[in-house]
């Protein structure tokens, strides 16, 4: 699938929500480099086992987490004419990928991609069951981008796990990797969502602020949950359930696929 996010509003997607905006903006900023990060981790992961299953899986994921990557690095490249200084933070987010593939071994690498994997998955899953509320009269190419970005979360939720515990069984990884990447992921975000709100005129607003805190205490109640199953000793990421409405994007796809309607678009 292609998004025409050229077209679209490049940056605040839904004026009405202009925090939840900037928090997904900023949280998107670093996937063009995650998703090559994670994608090799995989691969070497993958020359260490020999379950045929898990290395077909681990091929599929890997197609579509380079799909993802091209997808955000265009709407990337969109963002930073209206927000110029995001090049700056993408790039420090490149170099410490970069000084983590060198230095840190592939175990660890591991078990922050199931860490980071575990959460964008639970995003996933809280992005669907509200996309009406988030993506009511918000841009149309960027809520399809998400929403096609959050069916495949759900779709190869249990591929980085799989790898990652083939490859180690070690708990306390598994712990830090999850830790790390909610860290990491906190302290990319924070400085992006002020410039990208600064530049807005949302800075100081008393309103903004106001919403901004509702944001981070909705992604608290959201995302803690994650922490509780991902380090219960029987942690599996396929029993987490799918969302009903994953199962309703995938029928909506299938419908267009199978024969879309005059002015149809397959991003709707």
């Amino acid at each position: 699938m292609s998004f025409d996010v050229e077209s679209g509003a490049g940056g605040l997607w839904n004026p009405k929500r202009p925090e939840l905006s900037h928090t997904l903006n900023a949280f998107q900023l670093a996937l063009p480099y995650l998703e090559p990060y994670f994608i090799d981790a995989i691969r070497q992961g993958v020359e260490r086992i020999t379950d045929e299953t898990t290395k077909a899986d681990a091929l599929a994921f890997c197609a579509q987490e380079a799909n993802h990557s091209r997808a955000h690095k265009r709407y990337c490249r969109f963002l930073q004419q209206r927000y110029p200084r995001l090049a700056e933070f993408e790039y420090a987010i490149q170099q410490s990928l970069v000084k983590s593939r060198r230095d840190d071994s592939l175990e660890w690498r591991l078990a922050y991609t199931a860490g980071y994997e575990a959460i964008t998955a639970q995003l996933s899953r809280w992005m669907l069951r509200c996309s009406e509320k988030w993506f009511d009269g918000a841009d149309e190419h960027f809520a399809a981008m998400m929403m096609w970005h959050a069916a495949e979360e759900i779709e190869h939720r249990h591929v980085a796990w799989d790898v990652f515990r083939a490859v180690t069984q070690d708990y306390g990884l598994r712990a830090k990797g999850l830790f790390g990447a909610l860290k990491k992921t906190y302290a990319d975000m924070a400085p992006v969502v002020s410039y990208m709100l600064e530049v807005d005129g949302y800075a100081g607003r008393l309103d903004s602020r106001a919403r901004r805190l509702m944001v981070r205490l909705d992604c608290v109640v959201e995302l803690g949950p994650v922490m509780f199953h991902y380090l219960a000793p029987g942690y599996h990421p396929s029993k987490e359930a799918e969302p009903p409405e994953f199962a309703a994007w995938l029928g909506r796809q299938a419908g267009v696929a199978n024969g879309p309607s005059a002015g149809e678009s397959a991003e709707r």
